[in-house]
């Protein structure tokens, strides 16, 4: 494949087609920004004006351009009259159900397409997207390697240099607060073991399970970070188990920041994920991280770690008890999360920086890119 040279800046279109701002949005956004930061132009297509708006502040230019189901018509004509007015070397793709409209207009604008994998259960189950994924989508990024493995599972004839692990990337901003600032600011406990969930409130991330596992653990207190519409479930679950008063809600925060530098303990509870945002951001800031085996916490937590340095805990299974029993161990014993708290910073320093997330990705979208003629 002919590579777009390395001083020759990229058009670089992007879609998202998700109707709230959630994690996956944050994460593009962030690389988006650190690409533009780079001299290239970049175009962040957006279905909803929500995630448009929220977008924006990330500094990027960016476009209502609504792709519909698979039976909406004219989306793949809008698709590629937006990626022609725009004049984009390369689409990235970054919601699984949309890809159709999108790939079909990137190609009929004559775009190759970049797909970036978002969640664990995006995989192209039926023959619709294994066509998709095969015939036009150029090439697939994901973040998590189980996630890579199932692809080519269901995938064997696809070329191997057309699907890529690159770990996420994070970058901690300046001015985060001290753990006792922190907790003053969010009127939460300034003594004591917080164990937090930052999340958006929705099914997926179990919130019960979180609460049902804190309850289980005496000697700490439990945060959860975040609103959506398991916000009033939870509540009223924290109130059936008798544990609303162990249980802080804080409702959502502009910036999370301050909230995982409360924290002692930052738990993932989610049935689903692909290598959390959140997971990183905690352990840049040296928070140990507790989660459930979804997709990227072997990576992260485990991979190449020497049992004794790592940085978190990864359970065997989903069950609340499970995670209620790695949780004690972890809440009441101080000198293994000291142990884990350095390690934490030592991982994301060392495998996960930003500046070798976004190094990846220009490498991966400048050998995508189509090549113009001189």
């Amino acid at each position: 494949m002919t590579e777009v040279p390395s001083g020759r800046m990229l058009r670089i279109a992007a879609h998202n087609g998700a109707p709230e701002w959630g994690g996956a949005e944050i994460a593009v956004s962030r690389l988006l920004a650190a690409l533009q930061s780079r001299g290239h132009t970049v175009n962040f297509f957006c279905n909803r004006p929500l995630v448009m708006e929220r977008a924006a502040t990330f500094g990027l230019e960016v476009s209502r351009l609504h792709v519909g189901g698979d039976a909406s018509l004219f989306s793949s004509v809008r698709v590629a009259r937006a990626l022609s007015r725009f004049d984009a070397d390369v689409l990235l793709v970054g919601t699984f159900r949309k890809t159709l409209h999108l790939a079909l207009g990137a190609k009929a604008a004559l775009v190759p397409v970049v797909s970036r994998i978002g969640l664990a259960t995006d995989l192209p189950r039926n023959a619709k997207y294994r066509w998709l994924f095969r015939r036009v989508v150029r090439h697939t990024v994901v973040s998590a390697t189980d996630v890579a493995e199932r692809y080519r599972q269901l995938l064997p004839s696809m070329p191997e240099d057309r699907l890529e692990v690159i770990p996420k990337g994070i970058a901690v901003p300046e001015g985060i607060p001290s753990k006792a600032e922190a907790r003053r600011s969010l009127g939460l406990p300034e003594q004591g073991i917080l164990v937090g969930l930052v999340a958006r409130l929705v099914r997926a991330k179990r919130g019960d399970r979180f609460i049902e596992a804190v309850a289980r653990v005496p000697g700490c207190t439990g945060v959860v970070v975040g609103d959506g519409p398991e916000r009033t479930t939870l509540e009223e679950h924290a109130r059936h188990l008798g544990q609303i008063d162990r249980i802080r809600f804080t409702g959502r925060l502009d910036d999370p920041w301050p909230a995982l530098a409360a924290l002692d303990l930052l738990v993932v509870s989610s049935d689903t994920e692909s290598m959390a945002n959140v997971m990183l951001e905690a352990m840049a800031l040296g928070v140990p991280v507790l989660s459930t085996p979804v997709s990227g916490a072997h990576d992260v937590l485990v991979e190449g770690v020497d049992p004794d340095a790592r940085p978190g805990r990864v359970t065997s299974d989903f069950g609340p008890g499970t995670l209620a029993s790695a949780l004690q161990r972890m809440v009441h014993e101080p000198a293994l999360r000291e142990r884990m708290s350095e390690a934490a910073r030592q991982r994301v320093a060392n495998r996960h920086s930003m500046e070798t997330y976004v190094d990846r990705w220009e490498a991966t979208l400048r050998r995508v890119a189509k090549v113009r003629k001189p």
